[in-house]
């Protein structure tokens, strides 16, 4: 049976959740709130765009419209994943080397697809992947298992047979429930050696 490994981007390739965190921070304090509610990002990392657009604008009272909220995030985003982004320690050696093994790999993000195609271009591994999801392309986010799902149809892979490297506990859960392998990523210790024994 053959093996395929999903990797989240922001967070577990891409070293980027400190520039999502000062733009969400950023977007709240439009509203006047100095300090956001305890575990904000954590909230917000598995929703799709537009949904953690609609949840800031109905919690926090912005005055944007969530389009027009969306727009100043992807502004943001093109910019710094375009020119400044780069990859988690470990995770160049990593994607290379499952490569190298013939494993097939797609990403599954929160993040729209051409934001997400900017950053693996700019740290030049998007070349690795088979194909990268967004949640926007399924329309749900990572609270229901249907971005996975796709990428297993993709690969030609079961759930069964696929690692989903994770760095947010709602997405990890939501993969685990649908019979996927998991892995949380919350240091930089992951190594091949270790992906190819949760592959066995």
């Amino acid at each position: 049976m053959s093996a395929g490994v999903i990797f989240d981007a922001d967070g577990t390739l891409l070293d980027s959740m400190g520039f999502w965190t000062s733009t969400v921070y950023d977007i709240v304090a439009m509203s006047g709130v100095d300090e956001p509610e305890p575990g904000l990002i954590e909230k917000l990392t598995p929703m799709s765009m537009y949904e953690g657009a609609v949840y800031m604008k109905e919690n926090y009272g912005i005055k944007m419209s969530v389009e027009e909220m969306i727009e100043e995030e992807n502004r943001r985003v093109l910019e710094f994943y375009t020119t400044k982004v780069t990859l988690r320690p470990g995770m160049e050696e990593l994607t290379a080397g499952l490569l190298e093994r013939g494993i097939p790999m797609v990403v599954a993000s929160a993040t729209d697809r051409s934001m997400i195609e900017s950053a693996l271009a700019h740290t030049g591994i998007r070349s690795r992947f088979g194909a990268v999801l967004s949640c926007s392309d399924v329309g749900v986010g990572k609270d229901r298992p249907e971005i996975f799902l796709k990428a297993c149809e993709i690969m030609g892979t079961k759930p069964e047979n696929t690692l989903v490297v994770e760095d947010n506990p709602t997405a990890v859960n939501t993969a685990k429930n649908a019979s996927f392998r998991t892995v949380m990523v919350n240091d930089d210790s992951l190594t091949i050696g270790a992906v190819l024994e949760m592959l066995k």
